[in-house]
């Protein structure tokens, strides 16, 4: 490990000296005032070979740095380090080859340009990391519940406000604020709030058929559809929050445990705002 730290530290450090790769190539710039057509059209086509053997190393660095700091992450779609360092053993044969008579010299040369500047810059990672992993896998599918739940309740507080009653809307933002407290600190260990997936998707549900209800009602008799939405709605957070409670009782024997989850996740959202 210690040694793999070590080699990624050396090749960070030669990807911060890409710059100087131009500065060794200013000679060529020489051929520029030559005179010589030809010379100039293969002085320009050789630096830009350069800069863009340069420009994709460095774009391979900046991935390959998220890639090393992501628990899971793909590979590149492009191994732009690879290609990067390939262009510059083209460039190196190409400069060869203008010196030797036999093909086989300017090869050789090429072959070990590119090869220091794999030594130099490192590979691209060539495989996905931890996606297969249960624990992120977990995640994930944790995360993506989460939101999908947010979504869903953040809509209904969006049709409840559009019928202009203050107090519904209230009463609708506080059961958001309440499931999703809720979901984040089940969230704590994601493996319990996959298990809560069914009745929260049944709960989302039928919130959202009260939605429905408040709106079809709205017309005839708000005051009448207001009240028996702000009651449903409430026996529904309450059963959900029971059935949340009774899931984390059989887990623990402590009957504070989802209180103190709760406490601690309030106390880290207000430590963050």
């Amino acid at each position: 490990m210690k040694g793999t730290r070590s080699t990624r530290r050396t090749v960070r450090k030669g990807a911060e000296n890409l710059p100087l790769l131009m500065l060794a190539a200013l000679p060529m710039l020489l051929w520029v005032f030559e005179g010589s057509l030809l010379a100039l059209l293969g002085a320009l086509f050789q630096l830009s070979l350069l800069a863009g053997a340069i420009l994709l190393i460095a774009q391979g660095q900046e991935a390959q740095e998220a890639y090393d700091a992501a628990k899971a992450a793909r590979r590149p779609a492009l191994p732009k380090k690879l290609i990067g360092t390939a262009l510059i053993g083209v460039l190196i044969f190409l400069l060869a080859a203008t010196r030797f008579t036999d093909i086989l010299p300017p090869i050789m040369l090429g072959i070990a340009a590119m090869l220091f500047s794999l030594a130099a810059f490192g590979s691209d990672p060539l495989r996905d990391k931890g996606l297969d992993d249960p624990t992120y896998l977990a995640e994930r599918r944790a995360e993506s519940l989460m939101t999908r739940a947010d979504a869903a309740l953040r809509d209904v507080v969006t049709r409840v406000s559009a019928l202009g009653d203050a107090q519904i809307q209230a009463r609708t933002e506080a059961i958001h604020g309440v499931s999703m407290r809720l979901l984040r600190a089940l969230g704590s260990d994601p493996r319990r709030l996959i298990e809560l997936e069914k009745p929260l998707v049944r709960f989302l549900a039928l919130v959202e058929n009260e939605a429905f209800r408040l709106e079809n009602g709205w017309r005839d008799s708000p005051e009448r559809s207001a009240r028996f939405y702000v009651t449903r709605l409430e026996a529904l957070s309450v059963a959900f929050e029971s059935g949340a409670r009774q899931r984390r009782s059989r887990e623990t024997p402590d009957v504070y445990a989802l209180d103190t989850d709760l406490l601690v996740e309030r106390m880290q959202r207000e430590a963050t705002v």
